[in-house]
């Protein structure tokens, strides 16, 4: 099936969003060779650029379609006419339990009744796919779960998360406040300056252009409003909601994850034995798309072809 990627927004709850896919568009009929598609939900921030060279890998190693949805409210629509809802005046359309509606919502609209879902979640992408699961009509369709450095867990109690709450928390008017300035500047300046950012931290430079679009202060300040909203319900581990689901989670943790510690994989292990949790022995970081693409794509497909093998 031909891999070529294409990208464009669908409306999603009275939402533009932003959706990427490969092997055909979502608005097309899927191929009779294929009742199955692979559907990503990114992390926070919910762009799916940044996961375009981790699925072009996927979708060529698996040769089924595969679909990149972002979050809502994370990519802003091309057109004013299809301008987002402001935040203040609909919070709940763009907090944790909002984006959990957004990603229902757009398996009910978008993918045929007759087709079985291969789930892909990163981070808090992970815990969206497990409150996703607790409607009986989508988790009838899914095939497999695979979550990707979940945060799906005390997450305030993690490093990263203290640093959230106790600092970034309260910078965030001067962040939204620098990105406001940043978007004045000429664009072959951003660009710039981007590209320096990213090769200092050795990380390919074709990032540029998707945090670009991170880059503006409405997209910023729905992404951090999300962020402190998974700090306050994203707390103890929903045991009950996990047993249910089991047989179909695959869960994946890193060793070097700031938003998940070694403690958490150690736990879950211990408490839910019958439960697929491995340690990732790569050294791949919870942010894979940033520099291990390639590596997780490669991973992540001889998995799925293994789970596929044995049904």
């Amino acid at each position: 099936m031909s891999g070529k990627m294409r990208e464009g927004f669908v409306n999603v709850n009275g939402l533009s969003t932003h959706v990427i896919t490969w092997g055909g568009w979502i608005e097309d009929a899927l191929n009779a060779d294929h009742k199955e598609i692979v559907l990503l939900i990114t992390g926070n921030p919910g762009l799916a650029g940044y996961y375009t060279t981790f699925l072009t890998r996927l979708q060529s190693r698996l040769g089924v379609p595969v679909w990149a949805v972002s979050l809502a409210g994370h990519v802003l629509p091309p057109t004013a006419i299809n301008s987002l809802p402001p935040l203040r005046q609909n919070p709940e359309l763009y907090n944790l339990k909002g984006q959990v509606e957004h990603k229902l919502a757009f398996i009910e609209k978008y993918v045929p009744q007759d087709v079985k879902i291969i789930l892909i979640g990163h981070s808090i992408g992970a815990k969206m796919i497990l409150e996703v699961l607790k409607n009986d009509d989508t988790r009838s369709r899914v095939m497999k779960a695979y979550l990707l450095f979940p945060t799906i867990e005390r997450m305030a109690e993690s490093p990263n998360g203290k640093l959230l709450t106790g600092v970034i928390k309260h910078l965030v008017p001067v962040m939204i406040f620098l990105v406001w300035v940043f978007t004045f500047l000429p664009v072959f300046v951003k660009k710039f300056l981007l590209a320096m950012h990213f090769m200092l931290r050795s990380m390919p430079t074709y990032h540029v252009s998707t945090t670009m679009q991170l880059m503006n202060p409405t997209v910023l300040e729905n992404i951090l409003f999300l962020a402190l909203d998974e700090m306050e319900e994203v707390k103890e581990l929903d045991d009950q909601s996990l047993r249910e689901v089991n047989d179909l989670l695959y869960l994946y943790y890193g060793t070097t994850d700031g938003w998940v510690p070694l403690k958490y994989w150690k736990d879950i292990a211990q408490n839910h034995p019958d439960l697929k949790c491995v340690l990732c022995e790569n050294q791949i970081d919870h942010a894979f798309v940033l520099r291990h693409s390639d590596k997780m794509a490669d991973i992540l497909s001889d998995l799925i072809q293994e789970h596929e093998q044995k049904h």
